[in-house]
């Protein structure tokens, strides 16, 4: 069955002063490090985006929001509307190091669910998550009535919250930096040690 990794670029980057997803790490953009990576296990990726023509350089489908000034929720929507498979993966596109192993735990998890988020230290992560097609419906009708708050939105629909002990269970063990997400100057500093400690580790 194929799936479809699809990454949020709509946001306005204002708190970091410039667009994060163009930030470079070890000489890669941060939004190409993500679509690498979700490239080795879904059978393709979007990119949502409003300014679409600075993403092009991707060689990837890029959608805008349907939905414009409405959020998170509405990257949600358009990119579950582009999207021709039944199952999801949605990354924001400041996460630099994403793990592969828990996409693929999530994705499988939408066998029996409509969502499947990740919880760690109580702390919910809906966009770093897997979604099912048919949870558009649900997206439409919340940005049709303004109600924007992904959390309602997942109560709405059937969703797999998975923590981290009974990711443990499946024998994944998290690791803060997959969920490391910038947002700030010194978030993108941060970014920048944590690929060098990680590139040392390697050598």
């Amino acid at each position: 069955m194929g799936t479809t990794g699809i990454i949020l670029a709509g946001g306005h980057s204002s708190r970091m002063g410039r667009n994060k997803a163009l930030l470079k790490i070890d000489g890669k953009t941060v939004i190409e490090r993500i679509a690498d990576s979700l490239a080795s296990y879904t059978a393709q990726v979007i990119v949502v985006a409003n300014k679409q023509e600075e993403y092009r350089f991707l060689g990837l489908p890029v959608v805008s929001d349907q939905w414009k000034e409405k959020g998170p929720l509405a990257g949600i929507q358009s990119g579950l509307s582009a999207s021709s498979t039944k199952k999801n993966l949605i990354v924001a596109c400041d996460m630099p190091f994403i793990s592969v192993e828990l996409g693929e735990i999530l994705l499988e998890a939408l066998n029996s669910h409509q969502a499947a988020v990740p919880e760690m230290q109580g702390r919910l992560h809906p966009l770093f998550a897997a979604y099912r097609k048919d949870a558009k419906g649900a997206a439409e009708h919340a940005l049709r009535n303004n109600q924007l708050r992904i959390r309602e939105f997942l109560n709405k629909i059937d969703t797999a919250i998975l923590r981290d002990e009974e990711l443990k269970k499946r024998g994944f063990i998290a690791d803060d930096a997959y969920f490391f997400n910038m947002n700030y100057p010194d978030e993108y500093q941060q970014a920048l040690k944590m690929a060098a400690e990680e590139e040392g580790k390697s050598n």
